[in-house]
């Protein structure tokens, strides 16, 4: 099994998802990273918005989700990659999709879906749906990534919302507590302080900035912000991703130890086996002595028995 990353990008509606997905593409690649994006939404298509340029044709996720078996043939067959960053690929659906497109799918396939992303790139951002109650694949995103990063904006829609959806993940196999929490999409007018203290823990702030806006509408994400007003979201961005790198830096170090002693165990073992061995030997060897030994001593008695029965042997 390979260390390669799962995030997953997940929050309220219009709270910068999708934006932050290609951010994070964007600047992971920059690093020569291999990374796989996948967008899960069905219900609005979002490669033809990201990529309006970009040759799409039939690929689509509906094929992979819905095929009779999926490998990574499968997978590969509808990749989206680009010419201008060799290291992004992409993989969602086409426009036109909707939820009676494809065939259902269950959670066991979602679960073979990333297990072969895996596989396949250092880091898979799964862009999920907000509603991830009617999104198989955007649940198990959850259930599965190694990080997760919970978007919440400054207004109450955002507050109903999680107040109906953290009850959705409450089970331990989702890790809510571990969810990254990043304060998005703010607006200089709103109020930060209600919402942080009524969200706990929130790590990161990415502010709207009308750059962003203007490259969402274009289908320009991939393009880096210039203006000095982006420079605090490209900060944060960075901070983002050497929070994930070294997240992934942990669980590699984490992991080579445990092969070390893995390795070590493996090495003791044998030589304890090998002194048993050696002792079980010994202890033959010794007896065997011994019974000789013991032969000896019995044909010796023997023969001065007879010498002095017989008054000597000549």
């Amino acid at each position: 099994m390979t260390n390669n990353q799962i995030i997953a990008v997940w929050g309220s509606a219009n709270s910068g998802k999708t934006i932050t997905t290609m951010k994070l593409a964007k600047e992971l690649s920059k690093r020569k990273k291999n990374v796989i994006v996948v967008m899960c939404d069905l219900s609005s298509p979002a490669l033809m918005t990201v990529l309006p340029n970009q040759g799409i044709g039939d690929k689509t996720l509906g094929n992979i989700l819905s095929a009779p078996q999926i490998t990574q043939e499968t997978i590969l067959s509808q990749c989206i990659t680009l010419k201008k960053n060799e290291y992004l690929t992409f993989i969602g659906y086409k426009q036109g999709d909707n939820i009676f497109s494809y065939a259902e799918y269950d959670r066991e396939r979602a679960v073979d879906f990333l297990i072969l992303l895996r596989h396949l790139a250092d880091y898979i951002i799964v862009d999920c749906t907000s509603n991830i109650e009617t999104n198989i694949l955007s649940a198990t995103a959850l259930e599965m990534a190694d990080v997760v990063l919970r978007h919440i904006t400054c207004d109450l829609k955002s507050i109903s919302f999680y107040e109906s959806h953290l009850p959705l993940i409450s089970h331990r196999r989702f890790k809510a507590n571990d969810h990254i929490k990043i304060l998005s999409n703010i607006k200089d007018y709103e109020a930060k302080s209600p919402v942080i203290q009524r969200f706990r823990g929130v790590k990161y702030h990415l502010p709207h900035r009308q750059e962003i806006e203007e490259q969402f509408l274009s289908g320009i994400l991939l393009e880096s912000l210039v203006s000095k007003k982006s420079k605090q979201y490209n900060d944060t961005i960075s901070k983002i991703v050497e929070a994930i790198i070294s997240t992934d830096s942990e669980a590699t170090s984490l992991n080579n130890e445990k092969k070390s002693s893995e390795i070590l165990q493996s090495i003791k073992d044998s030589i304890i086996s090998f002194i048993d061995k050696f002792k079980s030997t010994m202890d033959k060897e010794k007896v065997s002595m011994d019974r000789k030994a013991n032969k000896l001593s019995f044909k010796d008695k023997l023969f001065k028995i007879l010498k002095k029965e017989n008054g000597g042997i000549q």
